[in-house]
């Protein structure tokens, strides 16, 4: 036991910091937060699995019962791992799960990260610190409740570590398994998070590619290969078929990066904490900081490690109004709606930059020296790990009645398909024995006469109707772009069912592919 706790003390030390940013999760209830919309993203996803919709693309619950193909575009990881842990907890369980999750396990990850590349446990300790108790981590998970967005930030420390342990292990089978998951996992979880965190894992491929002489560039290759292939089912439609859906709603009015950039006081001084809403200059109350501890380390582990220290700058650069001719030059950017998501990469640059700057201290000063920053990062940042509020709901309400038409009209115009309009009322269907699923509709209908028929069912392509087992033609040129078409007299048996198109189809195939060659490498390495 003692040797155990010798061995794993920085460990059990981060675990046991973390009841401090986990202890509001722990209360009965649930808690305030902006995109209050995970529970119903945990359902839907649920529903995807009963109904064997895999992968999950069209949900049937939102769009204010209309449904619409949320996780054809938005990062689904999160919400696979929800459907699963549900089997075991219910929904409001399962949400705050994930949240706990996405609020300490990158810290581990960050650990092993930083003491294997410098060989230096208290370094990857006070890494660890600074990364569980960035502001912006409390920010998305308290205030902004963006459950995706710090999933994806959990995950990519570990994508790191294991892209160096590559190189340090080569001959380690598990550690290019682990590298491959984990990247695939990131790719699949926060589109905007993969295009701010993915040059930066090539350039530390590349660098370690130089540094080893290109020993390794074999695993590398396959395991980058590999890992896009398996993400192909999500990537290549979410981004390919962007213009089957409104993404300008995504872009426009208080989501313009243009009203969002943010001051350097308000980046590297500002310590009020809030819980409204991003607007120009402070007025929102919503804090935007780097951390105060954050950024002190980031300029003295800059000292030793200046590509670091370039690469922070550039984050802050990117926040403020200075930088609006890249992001005018850049037409991908403005998906980002908010400039101050780089700090998503300063809390990640400034943590390793903390675990530098011990690394680089006379070995006799490194306790001192860590001890001080883990006390006065805990001091400076623990009280920002609140929600705004509680209150006492049950598992049954947040899913049935007010509530839960509450969230079936959250977010409507994200991903609504291009020929839907928004609805101004839910969705109510006057077909008796309607049975809608995750990714199909049926009903038995017996007719006097020729009728034509409107299913409260978004249309969007390639949803296709049976009627009696023959496919018919099918319209959505009504008031608000619902599937219609008509039907003859006499009985019918009618379904709906959500198909692939040709898109799909490559991508799902791709990740066939990728799945089949890691089993094929795995099994040769084995």
């Amino acid at each position: 036991m003692k040797d155990f706790l010798k061995k794993n003390i920085y460990q059990i030390l981060v675990g046991l910091l973390s009841f401090i940013v986990l202890f509001p999760l722990f209360k009965s209830g649930y808690f305030s937060h902006q995109d209050d919309l995970q529970v119903i993203r945990i359902v839907e996803m649920r529903k995807c699995f009963s109904d064997f919709q895999i992968p999950c693309r069209w949900v049937p619950d939102m769009g204010w019962g209309n449904g619409y193909p949320l996780f054809n575009y938005y990062g689904v990881f999160t919400y696979y791992l929800g459907g699963l842990i549900s089997f075991i907890f219910n929904y409001l369980v399962t949400a705050k799960i994930l949240f706990g999750i996405a609020l300490v396990l990158g810290s581990f990850g960050m650990y092993y990260f930083v003491s294997s590349y410098f060989k230096n446990n208290l370094a990857g300790f006070v890494s660890a610190v600074l990364y569980m108790f960035a502001p912006y981590k409390a920010l998305d998970i308290y205030v902004r409740g963006a459950l995706g967005e710090a999933m994806a930030l959990t995950i990519i420390p570990f994508v790191f570590w294991f892209l160096y342990k590559i190189f340090e292990e080569p001959k380690s089978k598990k550690y290019f398994l682990f590298f491959v998951i984990s990247l695939f996992f990131f790719l699949i979880t926060h589109n905007i998070m993969t295009i701010v965190f993915l040059p930066f894992v090539l350039l530390f491929a590349v660098y370690l590619l130089f540094k080893n002489k290109f020993s390794n560039l074999k695993n590398l290759f396959f395991g980058f290969i590999i890992s896009f292939l398996l993400s192909s089912f999500f990537l290549i439609p979410a981004f390919v078929e962007k213009d089957l859906v409104q993404t300008e709603s995504l872009t426009r009015f208080e989501l313009d990066f243009r009203a969002n950039f943010v001051g350097f006081k308000q980046i590297f001084l500002d310590r009020s904490w809030g819980y409204g809403t991003s607007i120009p200059g402070p007025l929102g109350k919503m804090n935007f900081s780097a951390g105060t501890i954050h950024w002190i380390m980031a300029v003295l582990g800059s000292i030793f490690s200046p590509i670091l220290g370039v690469i922070f700058l550039m984050s802050v650069f990117m926040m403020h109004n200075t930088s609006s001719f890249v992001w005018e030059a850049v037409p991908l950017l403005s998906y980002f709606q908010f400039p101050w998501r780089f700090l998503s990469l300063s809390i990640f640059i400034s943590s390793i930059l903390g675990g530098v700057f011990i690394y680089k201290l006379n070995k006799k000063y490194q306790l001192l020296g860590s001890v001080i920053i883990v006390i006065f990062t805990v001091i400076f940042n623990y009280s920002y790990f609140k929600p705004r509020e509680y209150y006492l709901v049950t598992n049954e309400q947040k899913t049935s009645g007010e509530l839960w038409e509450v969230q079936q009209k959250g977010a409507l115009l994200d991903y609504l398909p291009k020929t839907a309009l928004e609805p101004r009322e839910k969705a109510v269907s006057n077909i008796e024995g309607l049975e809608i699923g995750s990714d199909y509709f049926k009903f038995n209908v017996n007719l006097d006469e020729k009728k034509e028929i409107e299913v409260p069912v978004f249309y969007f392509p390639n949803w296709a109707i049976y009627v009696n087992g023959v496919k018919i033609d099918i319209r959505h040129d009504n008031i608000l772009g619902r599937i219609e078409f008509d039907l003859e007299k006499g009985g019918h048996e009618v379904v709906g069912k959500f198909k692939n198109t040709p898109i799909r189809n490559i991508a799902n195939t791709l990740t066939l592919i990728g799945l089949v060659c890691f089993v094929i490498y795995i099994w040769k390495k084995y």
